[in-house]
């Protein structure tokens, strides 16, 4: 029994390490807009609406946050761009996807023609991305 509860005490001990670790490490998310024109955007998550903003060309919109625990973080956002009356949707954070490609630095591009890269902190490298219609926020 004695051996028991040590290491029950150690997993505690380890799990609470990993959660103080992963609730310190902050990311900042970028949206910079490159389009020639300006835009209207709406980012959020399941429990947070970061609500509607319109981003002139040439500035950006950001936020910063701590992923959760488990590893289920996503910010969505949806885009419209003049004169298209067409939102466009994109996950701006996905933890399964981006936990290493963007670890601290989430940076956004939205360029002419509906263009969106993705800066991978890992590589060094631009990514190309692409919208979608499929979410209503």
């Amino acid at each position: 029994m004695k051996y028991i509860s040590a290491s029950f005490y150690c997993i505690v001990l380890l799990l609470s390490t990993f959660a103080i670790l992963q609730s310190s490490a902050k990311v900042h998310v970028h949206i910079q807009n490159r389009q020639g024109k300006n835009i209207n955007l709406h980012c959020r998550s399941k429990d947070d609406d970061l609500g509607y903003h319109k981003i002139e060309n040439g500035t950006e919109y950001s936020w910063s946050f701590n992923p959760n625990f488990w590893g289920t973080t996503l910010f969505y956002c949806a885009v419209l761009m003049d004169p298209d009356p067409v939102w466009y949707y994109f996950d701006a954070y996905d933890d399964r996807r981006d936990r290493y490609r963007c670890k601290a630095q989430c940076i956004w591009l939205i360029q002419i023609h509906h263009t969106l890269i993705g800066y991978n902190e890992k590589s060094g490298d631009w990514e190309l991305f692409f919208f979608r219609s499929d979410r209503l926020l």
